[in-house]
Formats: structure tokens, sequence, C-alpha cells
């Protein structure tokens, strides 16, 4: 059987538990042919998933909740690290003044600028600071986020600690990176796995085949990481670099395994932006995710 796994943004290391079992041919031992795709949008492998187009779509858990997306099915998270804003040293100096700031986001517009206002409002409270949501300027810019720094932007939202804050120590930026977690907000900077109601009712086997190998090339990465490096090297067809070394080894120990279908994991999530007014999917909404 032929399948295709939509990504969230373009090809990086966090998407090694799914590149081990191609480059290693335990999909195809499995009479499985799995197929990595770079969407357009950030949105549309989930889009494509539930319309049956494809049979699963990678994204974060955030997207969960910051819209209903009826058939959806959650499958597990294969990677988790820290997440939040990257922001110019002097911006934050800034914004903490009372300021502006200019924010780029792969996804701006809706509960994402929000909660990008909501991470900066507790990171100023936290120093003393007034804040308002009219000193943040939010434009989508996407994913090139180092690329966005030093074009100008004051600062990144949604970078991940593994990729950007890894880069932005490596080239010596002088920024803050502030995550949701040291702001008393849930994290929700991971990788869930997806898939349609209706393929998992149909393809059952298939599924399950595909998260425990999925969870398999987690535990292979976390256990050898230079086992980890060879197979990103080999698939991506690049060549070796001091900062994709330093993103690999940072990475492979936040991936998780085994993949498990687990309401639990996101609950908090769901339960703090619920009562906070940032969630646009209800009790049952989450619910239905994993059932």
């Amino acid at each position: 059987m032929n399948l295709h796994v939509s990504l969230e943004w373009f090809l990086n290391p966090d998407h090694l538990p799914l590149i081990a079992g191609i480059e290693l041919g335990w999909f195809r031992d499995a009479g499985l042919e799995l197929e990595l795709l770079v969407p357009d949008d950030h949105y549309d492998g989930l889009a494509a998933t539930v319309s049956g187009d494809i049979a699963f779509a990678c994204n974060e858990p955030l997207h969960m909740i910051d819209a209903h997306r009826p058939g959806l099915k959650a499958l597990g998270c294969f990677f988790e690290t820290d997440g939040g804003i990257l922001l110019q040293r002097a911006a934050g100096e800034r914004l903490l003044a009372g300021g502006t700031v200019r924010l780029a986001s792969p996804v701006a517009g809706g509960v994402t600028d929000t909660i990008a206002r909501e991470i900066l409002a507790r990171w100023c409270a936290q120093r003393g600071a007034a804040f308002s949501p009219e000193q943040v300027q939010i434009e989508g810019a996407g994913f090139e986020h180092l690329a966005n720094l030093r074009a100008g932007f004051d600062g990144a939202w949604l970078c991940f600690a593994n990729f950007e804050g890894v880069e932005a120590r490596l080239e010596g930026m002088d920024t803050h990176f502030i995550t949701s977690t040291e702001v008393g907000l849930h994290n929700f900077s991971a990788l869930e796995l997806f898939t349609s109601e209706r393929f998992l009712t149909e393809h059952a086997d298939v599924v399950a085949t595909v998260t425990r190998l999925i969870g398999q090339g987690a535990q292979l990465c976390r256990d050898d990481p230079t086992q980890a490096a060879a197979l990103w090297y080999r698939y991506s067809g690049t060549e070796p670099s001091a900062l994709m070394d330093a993103i690999l080894a940072d990475t492979c120990p936040r991936l998780v395994c085994p993949v498990e279908r687990d309401a639990e994991r996101w609950r908090g999530m769901w339960e703090q932006f619920h009562t906070l007014g940032l969630s646009a999917v209800d009790a049952e909404g989450y619910a239905a995710l994993y059932r």
C-alpha cells in the first residue's frame, strides 16, 4: 500500500522517526511505501487528511484546538521540544519600556496571534512591566525564523528550541528565547501524528503498523544518534555541517517512543486554553480526536 504523510512544513530532523523507517526499509518490509510530502501551507496536510486525499499528517498539537476539524483523529506524539518566541534582546527591552515590537509568524492571524501576545504579556508581567496587545505587531512571514530576524523583524513566533534555539546560540545572536512553559502556559511545541476517522476505521491494522514503526524509529534515533545523523544526511541529500550536527544532537533525545494514542498528553493544554478562551474546540471536540 502506498501511503502519503504530509509534514507540517519543510523536512527537518524532527521527522527522523519517519525517516528511519523509510531508510531502513521497515515500512517496505511491512508492505507499505511511505512518502513524505512538504505542504504549500502549514494547514494543508490536516485538510488533506480529513478529506481522505492522503492517509496521514503530522503537525503541532496546538492545531487540535485552534480550529474544529471534524473527522481528524490523533494517533500519538513522536517529538516534543520547548518552544515559543525568539526575541531580539534590544526589542525585549523596548517592549518592557512600553514600546512596540514586530514578530514574524508562519501562521499569522487568529488564535495563534493571541497566544503569542499572551506569552509576551506574561513575560512582561514577570518583570513588573505593563503590557498592551497593541504593542505587538504580528506578520505572516513563513518558517525561516532566523532569516526573518536577520531581515529586521524583532522576533519570531513558533520557534523550536532544538532548531532555531540551537541556530541562534551557535550564531551568537543576542536574543531571548521565551518558552511557553516559562510563562506558565502548557507546552505545545511537538509533533502529533494524525489520520482521518475513515482511514482509521477502514485500515486500523495499517495505522497500528505505521505508529509502531514510527515509535521504533524514534527509539533507534534516541539510542544511536550517530546512526540517526547518517540516516538524516542520506535521506535529505545534504552535506554534514556543524549547525546540523548540533541540531541533530539536540533533537534525538527529544523524540518520543512508543507512539501511543493518549488523550491525557494534551488535555492540560486544551483545559488551559479553553479556560483562557483560546480554544475553538469544546470538551466533546477534544475527546473526539482520540475516539
